[in-house]
């Protein structure tokens, strides 16, 4: 990815006529169509290519047309237009807008350790009633009162269950908490 695809144009169509950007295979071969007096937002690669060929197309139509004297068929001697020309011109048609911020890039094999970690975190479930609980989450918060404080409703229900305190597992966690004082 180029760095100017992270930043958006506005490419405005400022003459009397529809055009339509014919891109190339770089582009994806595919046809932009911008009516009179229209505008399309595009990256600044599309963007400055579509501007390109706008300003190219207004200069083509506004060229004089040959006289007389110019039956030549050559007209290497009148050049349709020049780089100055089509860069000033572009200044009317193209606005930048803003610019992306760049997606971080991962390899394939960072994707699938993320997707693996992802399908193998642990949910917590209530424990059964007499099964082993691990309290390794379970802090205390008052050295000095010694109160517990449970992460989850799961370890209250499991530290009752291993007290064997008669409870209603449909209770809020803190009518079941009250119940462990």
């Amino acid at each position: 990815m180029n760095e100017n695809d992270l930043k958006i144009v506005r490419i405005t169509n400022i003459s009397n006529f529809d055009f339509t950007g014919e891109l190339g295979a770089r582009y994806g071969g595919r046809d932009f169509f911008i009516p009179a007096g229209g505008s399309l937002l595009a990256p600044l690669t599309v963007g400055d290519h579509l501007a390109t060929h706008l300003a190219r197309q207004i200069l083509l139509k506004g060229a004089p047309v040959r006289d007389a004297k110019e039956l030549d068929g050559k007209g290497s001697d009148r050049p349709l237009w020049d780089d100055t020309k089509i860069a000033e011109i572009k200044l009317q048609i193209m606005a930048e807008v803003y610019e992306e911020e760049a997606k971080a890039t991962t390899s394939e094999a960072d994707r699938m350790a993320l997707k693996v970690a992802e399908l193998n975190k642990v949910i917590p479930k209530e424990p059964e009633l007499g099964g082993n609980v691990d309290a390794s989450d379970i802090v205390p918060t008052d050295e000095t009162s010694g109160a517990i404080t449970y992460k989850d409703k799961s370890q209250v229900i499991a530290e009752l269950a291993k007290r064997g305190v008669t409870f209603n597992a449909r209770d809020s966690r803190a009518k079941l908490e009250a119940l462990l004082v």
